[in-house]
């Protein structure tokens, strides 16, 4: 299935999806003693227990030895930090929503109990798997750390211990999560915002009278659809009825692909087939087309690792969507455990998250003759002329182990596990669009899975559908109405000015030849910029005929008539130049991206208004937040993945080898910064999944912070408080567990404070001192541009 406007994992990098402390693993550490302890207490408490001292934290035995070079059990340590912090606040907000909460530990001893049930009710404990706390087991200074660090943000107060909590903490305790909703943040916020306006603006049209064809037309009708809860369940699954009868009814793996290629044809969504057209990345000025493989409806780790609680949500979301189409519930279960053990295989030798951005694993080239012989039972040459995308002299593979064991799965041997996985990627992929009781499934399974609580309203789905989908007409008449000539002029100037930063840091540089140096600003030299929005707008929504269910439309058949608008229009492009000045975004979208493929950064106007931007605003406050996105987007060009790619966005070597291997070594040093850091208790940020944007990090506060040390009186506060705000973030264990393991990004928390400490000006600017929760030592502090 390809889309109008998708950014494969290639093409884009996207700035945000969006513990100061480090809990490094220490092989070798010793267990601390009792004398540690309280010195580290001591420290780690003299800003929330004013006036602490040795005595009230540690107490010896009846002949008053105290013990201080024996090693600490774990149960004496806990006392002792519940006695150094004194009382603490109550969880709310943030904290009640990542802590954990209602443990009973089994091994807790009775003198113990008062300090460790306070603990347990702060929600900063774990304890093990049987139930118990480990009270006899000996315990690091890293692991007391730890903990701190949950006391260190649940207090935040202190800005020198947990910077990121301190400032956001009156944010953090009033959070809320909307229903229906993963996350809240900042972009959510403002994304929100913005969602509000394109709804008043979309019931301003609706029900007003508008001649056949105009834009406003369209609009109110599709709106009209996605509101019509009532026809739409009464249809049921009526439009797609031919495509599962036609999938159930397959006799032989031929039929099953023809089904496949009907439902393609007429509504551009394909379940076996996943290609995608976008520049080659060996020749980025023309278009080529790239196989996807076989798609997953659980993310790979949880496939791999057959999470119990995943597998049992997954499967009883498939058995409830199958049995919507009048499947018997025990035989559509069979179906999908069948279908759960074809997708393990696949994810099994899938490419892990970090490595799909790599454009030496995920570049591999097929002739049209190799690629058909991959599938010994199907002719992928007849496949590729039926669905209008043979006009290529290669298929570039992105994941070649997937689509080598895709491949090995595709034979009528298969057959009957091969229709149940076409017929539930088509349920899951057209199941909004069709009656409330897909809806539910989904709901069901994202509360499941999650911790999703609460439901959209029929007037949320609703507009978000006509977003969606006509976004083509709705990005004019935002950008028409919210976004002014001013706002565009004054961040091409900041871009300007950023670009003009980072070239004269790569000029500084002690680690890089003149030679790759000369390459390197080439690139900067030659980068594109897009903010706002585009010179043309898209004329393809023109073409389309909306009708309402009283003009023999629908939700679905408008939805799909858009879709496949969109994917001609894409396949139409294959093996044709690359237009360069087309956006792979909507103008009201909240984020910002890199293209490696064009060396082009685009920030929409969606994002360029507060609180990331906000033209009466202090300089450095814009530049603590759209400032150091901007420097993080150019800061991608030049990351580990971007730095493969030329000034012309093709996958060359412009290095020499003694520059490339240091590059090598300071993103290691970069991968070693950011990883074992605690996000929530017991889950950590995966420093090698999150690589690439943390060098962007690093890179868009360096240069937007040499941009504010260059003013005339510089006001540091207002930058980096501004950058922390931009950052704010909360959401469910569950999700944050879910997107420790598939998000290349940082936790938010880990990006904000992690990053700020590899710079003087923040020392120098709070006072942060050994000691301090936000200190680094200088040699341990990493930068690479």
């Amino acid at each position: 299935m390809m889309k109008k406007k998708f950014l494969s994992l290639l093409l884009a990098i996207a700035m945000v999806l969006s513990v100061s402390q480090s809990v490094y693993a220490e092989e070798t550490s010793p267990p601390a003693t009792r004398g540690d302890i309280v010195d580290t207490l001591l420290s780690a408490a003299d800003a929330y227990n004013a006036g602490i001292k040795k005595e009230a934290i540690i107490q010896g035995d009846t002949e008053g030895d105290l013990r201080e070079n024996e090693p600490a059990k774990k149960i004496e340590a806990l006392v002792m930090l519940s006695r150094a912090f004194g009382k603490l606040p109550e969880p709310v907000g943030h904290d009640l929503r990542i802590g954990t909460f209602g443990v009973k530990f089994t091994d807790v001893p009775t003198w113990a109990k008062g300090d460790i049930d306070k603990l347990a009710k702060a929600g900063v404990l774990t304890g093990k798997a049987d139930g118990t706390l480990g009270v006899k087991d000996t315990i690091t200074i890293t692991e007391l750390q730890t903990i701190i660090a949950r006391v260190w943000a649940l207090e935040g107060s202190h800005l020198n211990d947990d910077f990121y909590g301190a400032i956001n903490k009156q944010w953090l305790d009033k959070s809320t999560i909307a229903a229906g909703e993963f996350t809240s943040d900042g972009f959510a916020e403002l994304q929100k915002q913005n969602n509000d306006n394109i709804e008043k603006m979309i019931n301003e049209l609706a029900g007003k009278q508008a001649a056949k064809g105009t834009k406003e037309q369209k609009l109110s009708d599709f709106y009209a659809t996605a509101l019509d809860t009532k026809n739409r369940n009464e249809q049921g699954i009526e439009p797609i009825q031919k495509y599962v009868t036609a999938i159930d009814g397959a006799k032989t793996l031929n039929e099953l692909v023809q089904a496949d290629l009907s439902i393609e044809k007429e509504i551009g969504l394909s379940t076996l087939f996943q290609f995608t057209i976008i520049g080659d990345a060996k020749n980025s000025s023309q278009n080529a087309l790239y196989y996807n493989g076989l798609s997953t409806g659980l993310d790979r780790s949880s496939l791999v690792q057959k999470d119990a609680k995943a597998k049992e949500a997954y499967i009883n979301y498939l058995t409830k969507i199958l049995v919507l189409t009048g499947e018997k519930e025990s035989e559509a279960k069979a179906r999908v455990e069948k279908v759960y053990d074809m997708e393990h295989n696949l994810a099994s030798v899938s490419l892990e998250p970090h490595e799909q951005m790599d454009v030496s694993k995920i570049y591999n080239p097929y002739t049209m003759e190799q690629f058909d012989d991959l599938f010994k039972d199907v002719d992928m040459k007849k496949t590729l002329e039926l669905m209008k995308i043979n006009k290529a002299d290669k298929v570039i593979v992105m994941d070649l182990k997937l689509a080598q064991k895709g491949a090995e799965l595709m034979t009528e041997t298969n057959l009957e596990v091969l229709k149940a996985y076409s017929k539930v990627q088509l349920l899951s992929s057209t199941g909004r669009l069709l009656s409330d009781g897909f809806r539910d499934a989904s709901n069901e399974f994202a509360t499941a899975l999650y911790g999703v609580s609460g439901e959209k309203t029929d007037q949320e789905i609703a507009v978000s559908n006509t977003t969606n989908t006509m976004s083509g007409y709705l990005e004019q008449m935002y950008i028409e109405k919210y976004f002014s000539p001013e706002a565009k002029k004054d961040v091409e100037q900041m871009v300007e000015k950023l670009i003009a930063t980072y070239e004269k840091r790569i000029k500084a540089l002690d680690w890089m030849s003149e030679n790759t140096k000369t390459k390197a600003i080439k690139k900067l030299e030659t980068m594109i910029v897009k903010i706002g929005y585009p010179d043309q707008w898209d004329t393809t929504l023109d073409a389309v005929a909306i009708k309402t269910y009283n003009d023999g439309g629908s939700l679905f058949s408008n939805t799909f008539a858009v879709t496949n608008a969109y994917l001609n229009n894409v396949k139409a492009e294959l093996g044709k130049p690359v237009d360069r000045t087309t956006w792979s975004t909507r103008a009201f979208t909240v984020n910002a991206f890199y293209n490696p493929l064009n060396n082009e950064i685009m920030f929409p106007a969606g994002i360029l208004q507060a609180p990331f931007y906000d033209v009466s605003a202090k300089p450095e406050q814009n530049l603590g937040a759209i400032g150091m996105i901007i420097g993080h987007e150019i800061s991608h060009a030049f990351d580990n993945n971007g730095s493969a790619f030329d000034e012309h966005g093709n996958a060359t070597n412009w290095w020499t080898d003694e520059d490339f291997k240091k590059f090598k070594e300071k993103n290691q040093n970069v991968i070693d910064f950011y990883n074992g850091i605690e996000i929530i208790p017991n889950i950590l940020n995966d420093g090698l999944l999150t690589q690439s944007e943390n060098v962007a990090d690093l890179g868009g506060m360096a240069a937007s912070l040499q941009v504010v040390s260059e003013l005339s009186t510089p006001d540091y506060k207002a930058y980096f408080e501004s950058n922390a705000k931009t950052w704010r973030f909360t959401t469910t264990k569950e999700i944050t567990a879910y997107l420790s393991t598939i998000d290349v990004h940082s936790a938010n928390k880990v990006r904000a404070n992690r990053t700020i400490m590899n710079f003087e000006q923040f020392y120098e600017t709070y006072g942060i001192k050994a000691g301090d929760g936000m200190y680094v030592a200088p040699e341990d502090r990493v930068s690479i541009w």
